[in-house]
């Protein structure tokens, strides 16, 4: 039983569906930890070590990196499930 698994499991994923779908399933992922990892870092900002001139756009985008973490909204919540991420963590 477990032979002929192994054997039909084999055969699937050395398909060109299989592997493509696999993919793209790997690229949508490393883009979703991406973005999560990019608002992380915009949240994080310390902006003593931000050049006085840029303190205030770096303000702005920290302010909208930490509500979008906030936020109930379907987009951040859909990124995290895409990253395979417990939102509460972040």
């Amino acid at each position: 039983m477990c032979y002929s698994f192994a054997v039909k499991f084999r055969a699937l994923s050395n398909s060109s569906s299989f592997r493509k779908s696999f993919a793209e399933f790997r690229s949508e992922k490393n883009l979703a930890v991406a973005i999560l990892r990019q608002a992380w870092h915009e949240a994080a900002i310390d902006l003593m070590r931000v050049k006085e001139s840029s303190r205030k756009e770096y303000l702005a985008l920290k302010k909208k990196a930490i509500e979008w973490i906030r936020s109930d909204e379907d987009g951040f919540n859909y990124w995290c499930e895409l990253a395979d991420v417990d939102r509460s963590a972040i």
